[in-house]
C-alpha cells in the first residue's frame, strides 16, 4: 500500500502534467559512481593508517580519527541533508554534495598537518553526507517502476565501495603516495558534477516548508555523541565514553519531544507509526551489523590463524563482494515482480545459516571449502539489500523521500559502527574465556584461542541476524492482517457503481 502510494507520488509532476522523459542510464552512472567513491572513502584510508602516521608525526590513537572522524560526520549530518533535500530538491542537494566531497578530496591530498587532515575529512564527509542522504530518493523518483532492480544496483554499489577500499587502498600506496588515495576522487567528482548538470533534474516541491533549526540543533549533536561513544568504545568501555552515550541519548529524546510539538518538524514521526517501517530499518541495521563484523574477523581468520599471505587473503575476501555485484541487481529485480517480503525474508535466513556455517571452520578447513561458505553467506546479505532498501523507500509519504532514504543510509551507518564494537566485544571475550585471562589482540602461537573466540563471535552473530528473521516473519504476519482488514472492507463496501 506504502509502496504503490509512494510510486504515484512520484511518477509526475504536483499538478499532474506529465514530465519530460528522463535519461535514466546517465543519472544512474553519476548516482553509482558518486556512491561507490564516497563509501569507498571510509574504507579505503585504513590501509594508509601506517604511512600517515609516520609523515604526519602522530601516535596511533590520534591518526585513527582521520578514519573515525568521516563516519561520524556522516552520520550526523545525514538527517539534517535529508529534510533538505526535501525542501529544496534533491538534486539539488545531491550535486552541493559532490562539490563539497570534490573540494573535501583535494584539500585531503594537500594537507599539511594532521589538524588540516582531520578537518578536511569533515568537509568531505559532509559532501558524502548530502550525496547518500538523497541518492535513493533520485532513484525512487527516477524509476517508479523499476525501483528494486535500481536500488539493488545502489545497493551492490555500496557493497562493492566498503569491500574494495582495502584493496585499491593497498594498491595505490604501495605504489604511490599516499596523498593519491584521496586525489583519485578529484576527477570522477568532477565529471560526476557535470554530466549531473546534463541528466539531473531537481524536483523541487510546490511549498517549502521552514527548517526546524531547533531539531537540527538537538538531532545533530545527540548523533555525534552516540557515534562518538560507540567508535570510542572499541578501544574498551570507560566512564567518559559510556557519560557520551547517556548525553546523545538524553539529547535523542528531548529532539523527539521537540518534533512532536513543531510545526514544520526535521524528521517526519508519523512514519514510524508504521510497526512494518521500524521492522524494516532494525533488520537493515541487524545485517550491516553482522556484515561489519565479519569482515573485521575474517581476514584475522585468513591471515593470523591460518598464515595465508595479505595479497591471497585479499583476494580471497574480494569474492564476498564479487557475489554481491552479480545478485543484488538479480534480487532487486525479481523483488520488482514479486514483492520485497519475501525476498529478504530469504536472504536473512540464508545469512543466518552461512554464519551458522563460519561458526564451524576450523583451521584445516580447506580453501576450496572455506571459498563457498563465505559466498553462500554472502548470498543472503546479497538478496536481502535491494528488497529491504526497496521496502523502505516505499513506506516514503509524498514530500519525505530524502528523509526516508538518509534514514535508510543512517541505520547502515549504525549497523557498520556497532559492528565493529560488537565483532571486537564477541571475538575477544571468546578468545579470554579460551584462555582464562582478558586479550585484546591476536595471541601468537595460539591460533586454537583465536579459533574459540571466531567460533564464539559468528555463531552470536548467527543468533543476532536470527532476531531479524523473527521480526521479518512479524511483518508478514502483520501485512497478512492488514490484507484481510482490506479485504473485510471491500466486501462491505459492495460493488463500485
Amino acid at each position: 500500500m506504502a509502496a504503490n502510494a509512494a510510486d504515484r507520488s512520484i511518477s509526475g509532476t504536483a499538478g499532474g502534467a506529465p514530465e519530460p522523459r528522463v535519461r535514466r542510464g546517465p543519472v544512474l552512472i553519476v548516482i553509482l559512481a558518486m556512491t561507490f567513491m564516497e563509501i569507498l572513502d571510509g574504507t579505503i584510508v585504513n590501509v594508509a593508517l601506517p604511512s600517515m602516521q609516520r609523515e604526519l608525526g602522530v601516535d596511533m590513537a590520534s591518526i585513527q580519527w582521520v578514519t573515525s572522524i568521516y563516519a561520524v560526520v556522516t552520520c550526523a549530518a545525514l538527517l539534517v541533508f535529508g529534510r533538505l533535500g526535501d525542501m529544496f530538491g534533491k538534486v539539488r542537494i545531491f550535486q552541493v554534495g559532490v562539490v563539497l566531497f570534490t573540494a573535501g578530496s583535494a584539500l585531503c591530498g594537500l594537507s599539511p598537518t594532521f589538524e588540516v587532515l582531520v578537518v578536511a575529512r569533515a568537509i568531505q564527509s559532509l559532501g558524502g553526507a548530502a550525496s547518500l542522504a538523497n541518492n535513493q530518493g533520485i532513484i525512487t523518483e527516477t524509476f517508479p517502476d523499476g525501483r528494486g532492480r535500481a536500488l539493488g544496483l545502489v545497493a551492490t554499489f555500496t557493497a562493492l565501495g566498503a569491500m574494495c577500499g582495502p584493496t585499491l587502498g593497498g594498491i595505490i600506496v604501495s605504489a604511490l603516495p599516499w596523498e593519491f588515495i584521496f586525489l583519485i576522487n578529484i576527477p570522477v567528482g568532477v565529471v560526476s558534477f557535470l554530466v549531473g548538470l546534463k541528466v539531473l533534474r531537481n524536483r523541487a516541491p510546490e511549498r517549502r516548508p521552514a527548517f526546524d533549526a531547533l531539531g537540527a540543533a538537538l538531532l545533530v549533536p545527540s548523533i555525534l555523541l552516540v557515534f562518538f561513544a560507540i567508535t570510542l568504545m572499541e578501544r574498551g568501555v570507560t566512564p567518559a565514553n559510556a557519560g557520551m552515550l547517556a548525553a546523545g541519548a538524553a539529547l535523542l529524546v528531548a529532539f523527539i519531544a521537540v518534533e512532536n510539538h513543531a510545526t514544520s518538524p526535521l524528521v517526519t514521526l508519523g512514519v514510524f507509526r508504521d510497526v512494518r517501517f521500524c521492522i524494516d530499518l532494525v533488520n537493515m541495521a541487524l545485517v550491516f551489523l553482522a556484515m561489519s563484523a565479519f569482515t573485521f574477523i575474517f581476514p584475522y581468520y585468513l591471515q593470523e590463524a591460518r598464515g595465508i599471505d595479505a595479497g591471497l587473503s585479499g583476494l580471497i575476501m574480494a569474492c564476498y563482494p564479487l557475489v554481491n555485484s552479480i545478485c543484488g541487481p538479480i534480487s532487486g529485480a525479481v523483488s520488482d515482480k514479486v514483492g520485497c517480503e519475501r525476498p529478504t525474508l530469504v536472504g536473512q535466513a540464508i545469512y543466518t545459516c552461512g554464519l551458522a556455517v563460519l561458526g564451524c571452520l576450523a583451521l584445516d578447513t580447506p580453501i576450496a571449502v572455506v571459498i563457498p561458505c563465505m559466498m553462500f553467506t554472502s548470498l543472503g546479505s546479497s538478496i536481502f539489500q535491494a528488497p529491504n532498501n526497496s521496502l523502505i523507500m516505499g513506506h516514503a509519504p509524498a514530500g519525505a523521500l530524502g528523509f526516508v532514504g538518509s534514514l535508510g543510509n543512517l541505520m547502515r551507518y549504525l549497523g557498520q559502527s556497532l559492528g565493529i564494537t560488537v565483532g571486537t566485544a564477541l571475538l575477544y571475550g571468546g578468545m579470554s574465556s579460551s584462555i582464562g585471562y582478558p586479550v585484546t589482540s591476536y595471541v601468537e602461537g595460539r591460533p586454537d584461542v583465536f579459533m574459540d573466540g571466531m567460533h564464539t563471535a559468528f555463531r552470536a552473530l548467527a543468533v543476532i541476524v536470527g532476531v531479524s528473521v523473527v521480526l521479518a516473519l512479524v511483518r508478514e504476519v502483520l501485512n497478512h492482517r492488514e490484507r484481510a482488514r482490506r479485504d473485510a472492507g471491500a466486501l462491505g463496501a459492495g460493488p463500485a457503481e
